[in-house]
This record gives structure tokens, C-alpha cells and sequence, in this order.
């Protein structure tokens, strides 16, 4: 309660109350400590408030879907079904049932000996390339790219699973691992990929190729190395997706003669899904990381404005299952984590695996003791 006008005035004048008697050593220091440290809090209280709201607003753009909300299928489009490759056209190795039942048991023992790996240091982000021509169905994922942040190390390691990988889905069978996400979408994805390669995934992030090509020229295109063939190939794409959306891919068109080049949306797509130059999908799982570090390198070089701006149009084109409340307490990690050491890798690792030819389709089956041994100590140390 605030004294009479008398103990003011004299508190001014000879540092005595009304009474005459000397005010407490320290009354007026704490006094002031008091009134700064509610200031202050004041501040702080706002700001979080604004930056809370901002960032709401922000995460409202995203197409969040909780994992309960995914439905499952049991039969996929036609779109979805690969075309089979002839005798001529294998390069797998023929199994029967018998060799096929052991690939299965090998597959079986290494996974239920190695325990689920997972640690309160890392976090495991999976990024997820789907191929579909409408949202009429989930699509394959032929981009899977595990991001895992180490923050006990500093350090982030990109490792791209490839598609062809012959692999357990719970409900469906043996099947390639792009056909998870087809029929359980990004959980189901998930959860096979945790199952066998004994990797703990936390989240997942997902864009179509059509909503890549959108993010992309948002972020105003990058650059990269293209060779003359690699050109070639990638015309083939850029005038395949530009009669589905409907645009004159001429616009488009690569130089023939490659080179280092400023790619707008749907060439730097197209680049990223080619795998007729070099050998075929291992070769593509490095245009995909080379496209991510790429695009990561533009993003980098924006103000906090410029992104900001940008992000409330991104968002709309991604679908995760990253809850508002664990975002937040990422971001305040953003910073330092952009200075972390990057590495690269993919899975099946060089010299680690065999190809299969099952049921019409070549089938990548890695060496699964050493590859789980490998990839835990990549990510986990």
C-alpha cells in the first residue's frame, strides 16, 4: 500500500519518512530491482506472446495429420504397380522359393537380435519424396532421405534409403520399401523403416514432386551442376510433368549442353528423379541430397524477413506429423544447428547388398548384420 503525501515528500527531500525515522539500507535499491525485474517480465511476456502468435499462425499452414487420422489401404491404384521387368532386362538374380525363405529368415534373425536404437541427443527426421501424378492416392515414396541431428556431436547426417530395398511391411509382406508409404503412408513408412533397420524414427516430413516444384521456386530456385546427358534425360521429365500440369514445358528446357545452371522448380525436380544416367537409383539418391543441400544453401543465404515471408507458402505444400508443441522447442535449436557438420550416405552402402529378381522386379537386399551395425554407428556413434 502506497503511504500519504507527507511520507513521499519527505522521502524526496532528507531521506526521512513522515515519522522521522531513516528508511531500511537497500529499500530503494530493492524497490527499483522490483520494478525493472516486472518490466522486464512484462517484455518478455509480450514478445513470447507476439513470437507465439506469429509462429501459430505460421504452423497453421501446415498440413498436419496425426498419425490415428492415416488410413490404410489394402489395394493400391494401378497407378501404383510397377511395370515387371522381363528375364532380359533383370540384373537381379533369380531366387526360388527356397533361397527366398532363407533372404527372409537372414532378414528375420538380424532384426530381432539387434535392439531398436534411440537417444534423448539425436532426433531422426525422415524427408519423404512422393511420386503420384493426383492426391487421389498416398503415392510412392522414391525419395526417403533420414535426416539425424546429433546434438551431443554437433553434427547431421543425411543418409538416403533407397527404394528398391527389399524389406518386411507389416500387413502387406515382402515388398520394396517405397510401397510403405503407398499403402500406410508416412507412419506405416515410418514404422518399417524402424523395424528393419533398427532405427528409431521420430518424425516425418512429406511433399509430392508437383509440391517440391512449388517449394522450390518459392524459395527462388537453385543452382546446379548438370552434365549434357544428365540434360537429356531430365528434358524427358520436364516435358512429362509439364503436360500433367498442364504447361508448355518448352519454357523449361535445359540446356543441352549442362553446365552449371539456375534451376527453376520443375528442372530441379526432373534433375533429382533421374536415374537412366549413371548407375540408375544410386546415382539418383545423390541428385536428391545434392538438390536438399543445394536448396538448404539458398535458404541459408535469406534474411529472417525473406524466409519468414516465404515459409507462410511453404508450409502449405508439406504434410508431417510434427505436433506444433515439439516444433517449438526446435526452434530455439534452428541456430546452432545450422553450423553442425553435415555427412552423406545411402543404405544399401557400397559393396553391402545383392540384387533379387522377385516377382518381376530387381530387389536390393543388403548384407543386414553389417549394414544395421554401420548405420547404428553412423547415427548413434
Amino acid at each position: 500500500m502506497p503511504k500519504n503525501r507527507d511520507d513521499r515528500s519527505g522521502s524526496m527531500g532528507d531521506g526521512k519518512n513522515g515519522s522521522g525515522n531513516r528508511k531500511k539500507p537497500g529499500m530503494n535499491m530493492k524497490k527499483v530491482f522490483a520494478i525493472s525485474f516486472c518490466i522486464v517480465l512484462g517484455v518478455v511476456l509480450i514478445s513470447g506472446g507476439v513470437i507465439y502468435k506469429f509462429g501459430h499462425d505460421l504452423y497453421s499452414n501446415v498440413n498436419y495429420v496425426a498419425d490415428e487420422d492415416i488410413k490404410t489401404v489394402e489395394t493400391l491404384p494401378e497407378e501404383a504397380v510397377e511395370e515387371t521387368l522381363s528375364t532380359e532386362e533383370r540384373t537381379g538374380v533369380a531366387v526360388n522359393e527356397s533361397e527366398l525363405e532363407s533372404i527372409h529368415d537372414k532378414m528375420k534373425k538380424s532384426t530381432t537380435d539387434v535392439e531398436t536404437k534411440s537417444d534423448d541427443d539425436i532426433y531422426n527426421l525422415l524427408l519423404i519424396g512422393v511420386d503420384r501424378r493426383d492426391k487421389t492416392w498416398n503415392g510412392n515414396s522414391d525419395s526417403m532421405i533420414l535426416v539425424s541431428i546429433n546434438k551431443a556431436k554437433n553434427k547431421v547426417s543425411m543418409v538416403s534409403l533407397m527404394r528398391d530395398t527389399y524389406v518386411d511391411i507389416e500387413g502387406v509382406g515382402y515388398a520394396k520399401l517405397n510401397a510403405a508409404y503407398a499403402y500406410g503412408a508416412g507412419p506405416l513408412l515410418c514404422q518399417t523403416i524402424t523395424d528393419t533397420f533398427r532405427i528409431k524414427v521420430d518424425r516425418y516430413v512429406a511433399v509430392d514432386f508437383f509440391d517440391l516444384i512449388d517449394i522450390i521456386n518459392i524459395i527462388g530456385g537453385v543452382d546446379l551442376e548438370i552434365s549434357a546427358k544428365e540434360a537429356e534425360v531430365a528434358n524427358g521429365y520436364i516435358m512429362d510433368m509439364c503436360n500433367i500440369m498442364d504447361i508448355d514445358g518448352s519454357e523449361h528446357m535445359i540446356p543441352s549442353e549442362g553446365g552449371m545452371v539456375h534451376c527453376d522448380g520443375v528442372q530441379a525436380v526432373a534433375f533429382a528423379r533421374n536415374r537412366y544416367v549413371g548407375n540408375s537409383d544410386f546415382e539418383r539418391t545423390e541428385r536428391q541430397r545434392y538438390v536438399m543441400t543445394q536448396l538448404m544453401a539458398e535458404a541459408k543465404q535469406m534474411s529472417l524477413a525473406q524466409m519468414t515471408e516465404k515459409m507462410q507458402e511453404i508450409l502449405q505444400h508439406v504434410t508431417m506429423n510434427i505436433p506444433e508443441t515439439e516444433i517449438w522447442s526446435m526452434i530455439t535449436e534452428v541456430p546452432e544447428m545450422l553450423g553442425y557438420e553435415f555427412e552423406q550416405s545411402r543404405v544399401p552402402y557400397d559393396n553391402m547388398y545383392d540384387v533379387i529378381y522377385v516377382k518381376g522386379q530387381d530387389m536390393l537386399v543388403p548384407y543386414w548384420d553389417e549394414t544395421l551395425t554401420k548405420l547404428q554407428e553412423q547415427i548413434y556413434g
